[in-house]
């Protein structure tokens, strides 16, 4: 066996091993969180299915607090019959049946998904009826409830089933797995609506894209034209300059009272501005976020200050996610030229998909530190490509850089600890592994990567170590018991069609994050689709609609990709280690999966959002080139992916350009 052979087999068993053991962790997780009281997991049953009170979908936050929800079912018998009720209640019940009390509530909501047996006395001839009070705290009362016995008798929920508040003024009751009715969606046009309606600017730009590469390709242009090719780092600039002009165009006719909880980062940086101190995570809505953003800002405010007043000021602080928006188009060339060194088709494309993501255009505009965090992690991701795949950069230096984008990252964002072992694998594992490599160029990996994680410690633990000095634990999340904040949103709990469904998002994509988690990340990577945290149609962003809705069935295309792109990666798993796409992919699972498991155990629509992965706009750009570069050697389709580009380019730009 050759040594290539006999490496390639090693890397793929350990990479087998990392997988296997990722997947156990994963469910051992997933199964310990549904185990336990708190998390808000509907089961379902063959029998029957999760009812509640049919109420409109609300968007914004509830306050803390307890509710009762009455359920009854009216039924008659045509003969005598003896049955036993088996019941769930979320999360504690009592039970009448033709207004006798079965079963009081005894008060304790920890075991409700323990299932509640009744037997009932031989019921007689005539009509009868099931009540169940079902108590909730902090989340909607939901009932299961189904029947055995010798004969018959189908009193399952949801058929049949009414629901009440008050025992007065009852209305039939909803299957859980349903969406609240949500109105504000309906203002918009559907997708394909939209997308017709924006076919008179998108045709013409498709021709001209299209058009020119396949005229060079075929030689039918002057002699001079012919022979010109557009560099990936002209498209660089000339991205780079339509981001800056939209900047500056949209600077001041922005309102101040947009973006996602623009009221607490603005709070954060004035605490910091004021008080020259970092604020417990105890003391306001968005104060448990790490404090590189708010320091940056908070400095950056007080200098404005001197020279403007607050209202000018507020709208300068914008500079900064703008400016981190604009680093983040740069990542992605960069990365973009590690990944594709010899196709500059490959290198264009994930510049273009990377740093044109329509999540980037609708976070980078307001206060927040989830584009500093993203420019880090994007940086963080450029590092371990460079000590991966150039071997003369495999310096010290190279790991420092490592360790110190690592580490603003985590001081950004505390989702971004996510990469911590994701960079130790798949740093190592190639350079371990790699035959050229002798045993000290090996060593002095280890002692890189030794040096890296020094550094990350240096520049972003020490707030996580004084948060468990302080608190007992390192993280502290928005909706912790610690923080007394107290809150809740829709949905207040969890089923199976929040998991298991997807499609809503490609043609009705507003707020799509009440369907589910799939619809949810699918409509916030594309677009808009939270209209950066306004609920009301009138007080939405002013973006362009039509465009914004066309691109949610223009994204088919690049999601088609980008999973063509991990298909790619698995099936040359170890030529995809030591290339770093295995790594990119990986960001993406890693995240992903971190995403699915926060929406299993906050049960809020707004945790379906994929700006948690906004520091993996490398990733995206990349492994959408990837799943598409085999097929670029043919002059047709390099030519209509010219157009698609194109389009995209306009159409993204225009949508977010006021």
């Amino acid at each position: 066996m050759s040594q290539d052979s006999y490496r390639n087999r090693v890397v793929l068993i350990i990479l087998i091993l990392a997988v296997c053991i990722f997947a156990g962790a994963g469910l051992y997780a997933f199964n310990s969180s549904l185990s336990k009281p708190e998390n808000s997991y509907l089961t379902a049953h063959s029998e029957a299915r999760w009812i509640k009170l049919d109420l409109p979908f609300r968007l914004n936050a509830r306050s803390n607090g307890s509710e009762m929800i009455l359920f009854r079912r009216n039924f008659e018998l045509d003969g005598p019959v003896k049955i036993t009720l088996h019941i769930k209640a979320f999360r504690g019940a009592g039970i009448w049946l033709d207004g006798m009390p079965l079963r009081k509530f005894d008060g304790d909501l920890d075991k409700w998904r323990d299932e509640i047996v009744v037997d009932l006395p031989e019921l007689s001839v005539g009509k009868h009826e099931f009540k169940v009070a079902v108590v909730n705290e902090n989340a909607h009362p939901a009932l299961l409830l189904w029947a055995k016995g010798a004969l018959p008798l189908d009193i399952s929920t949801p058929h049949g089933w009414e629901a009440s508040r008050d025992d007065f003024v009852w209305n039939p009751a909803a299957d859980a797995a349903k969406t609240g009715k949500l109105l504000i969606g309906d203002k918009f046009k559907r997708a394909d609506q939209a997308l017709l309606a924006s076919l008179p600017m998108m045709l013409p730009l498709f021709v001209l894209g299209a058009g020119l590469v396949w005229l060079r390709e075929k030689e039918k242009l002057p002699a001079g034209l012919n022979k010109t090719e557009i560099s990936p780092s002209a498209i660089r600039f000339v991205l780079l300059g339509l981001w800056t002009v939209m900047a500056l165009n949209n600077f001041h006719e922005l309102p101040f009272k947009l973006g996602m909880d623009h009221s607490g980062h603005y709070k954060y940086i004035e605490y910091v501005a004021q008080n020259l101190k970092l604020p417990s995570p105890l003391e306001g809505w968005q104060m448990f976020q790490p404090p590189l953003y708010y320091i940056i800002s908070a400095a950056f405010y007080k200098f404005l200050l001197v020279f403007m007043d607050m209202e000018s000021a507020l709208y300068w602080l914008r500079l900064i996610p703008l400016a981190c928006g604009a680093g983040l188009i740069e990542v992605c060339y960069r990365c973009s030229v590690l990944a594709f060194k010899e196709d500059r088709m490959a290198r264009i494309g994930a510049t273009i998909i990377g740093g044109f993501m329509p999540m980037n255009f609708a976070m980078a505009q307001f206060w927040g530190n989830e584009p500093v965090a993203a420019l880090f992690s994007s940086l963080t991701i450029f590092m371990v490509l460079t000590v991966v795949c150039v071997q003369e950069k495999r310096n010290l230096k190279q790991f420092a850089l490592l360790g110190l984008f690592l580490g603003l990252a985590i001081l950004s964002k505390a989702t971004c600890t996510l990469l911590i072992p994701l960079v130790i694998f798949f740093v190592l594992l190639p350079l371990m592994a790699e035959n050229s490599e002798s045993s000290a160029q090996k060593l002095s990996c280890v002692r890189g990567i030794v040096l890296a994680l020094i550094t990350t410690a240096s520049v972003g633990g020490w707030y996580y170590l004084r948060n468990w000095a302080s608190y007992g634990k390192p993280f502290i999340g928005g909706w912790d018991k610690i923080r007394e904040i107290g809150w809740w949103q829709d949905h207040g709990y969890r089923v199976w069609e929040h998991f298991g469904t997807f499609g809503k998002s490609i043609l009705k994509p507003v707020y799509s994050t009440t369907d589910g988690i799939w619809d949810g990340l699918y409509s916030t990577l594309w677009l808009d689709a939270n209209l950066s945290g306004k609920s009301k149609f009138m007080s939405r962003p002013p973006w362009d609609d039509d465009l914004m809705m066309a691109t949610a069935l223009l994204a088919l295309i690049p999601s088609i990709l980008i999973l063509g792109g991990i298909g790619r990666t698995f099936y040359k798993p170890v030529k995809s280690v030591f290339n770093g796409r295995m790594f990119l992919t990986a960001c993406i699972v890693v995240y992903f999966t971190a995403e699915a498991y926060l929406y299993l155990n906050l049960p809020v629509y707004s945790t379906a959002k994929a700006s948690y992965t906004l520091g993996l706009l490398p990733c995206y750009g990349i492994l959408a080139m990837t799943g598409v570069q085999p097929l670029l050697k043919n002059i047709y389709i390099k030519s209509v992916m010219s157009g698609f580009l194109t389009v995209w380019v306009s159409t993204v730009y225009l949508t977010y350009f006021v």
